[in-house]
């Protein structure tokens, strides 16, 4: 484990020691844990970005929108065996 030095302001030194004894745990763990929750947060907030942009990518694409094109009409086919397309809705 790497140890590192930060510097708080006096009142998030305060409240962040008084929860942590609160819920039983250093404030050594409490800023872990809470440095692990904003990372994960981080990492969410940029795959939703780089999947809106495949999105808007995808909305340019001619050939996207033909295969999506012919997927969609793919749907209305009937299936072999099938004569009451269930499918459908």
């Amino acid at each position: 484990m790497t140890a590192i030095s930060l510097k708080l302001p006096d009142d998030l030194a305060r409240e962040s020691k008084s929860i942590a004894e609160s819920i039983g745990i250093t404030r050594t763990e409490l800023i872990r844990r809470a440095l692990r929750h904003e990372l994960n947060e981080v990492k969410l907030q940029l795959e939703l970005k780089a999947m809106a942009n495949a999105f808007e990518v995808m909305r340019d694409d001619p050939a996207y929108k033909q295969e999506s094109e012919e997927l969609d009409a793919g749907l209305d086919e009937v299936l072999p065996g099938e004569t009451d397309g269930w499918w459908r809705g």
